[in-house]
C-alpha cells in the first residue's frame, strides 16, 4: 500500500486512515475528525497528526490494492 506521500494527496474529514506499519500497542485505524492548517486531529482523543508525519507513515483505508 502506497503512503500518502507516495500517492500525492492527504486526507479530508471523515476519511479513513491507517498505520502503513502497524503496531501492536495501539489501534491501527482512525478516522479524520478535523485539520487545522498542517495540524490533522484523529479519532483517538487527544491525538493530531503533523501533516509531514502523516504524510510519510500513513495510507488511505480504502486504497485498491491491484
Amino acid at each position: 500500500m502506497k503512503t500518502f506521500y507516495e500517492l500525492g494527496t492527504m486526507p479530508k474529514v471523515g476519511d479513513l486512515i491507517m498505520r502503513h506499519t502497524p503496531t501492536e500497542l495501539d489501534d491501527n485505524v482512525f478516522v479524520v475528525t478535523k485539520i487545522i492548517g498542517e495540524t490533522y486531529h484523529i479519532s483517538k482523543t487527544g491525538w493530531t497528526l503533523h501533516a509531514r508525519h502523516l504524510a510519510s507513515w500513513y495510507v488511505p483505508l480504502a486504497q485498491d490494492t491491484q
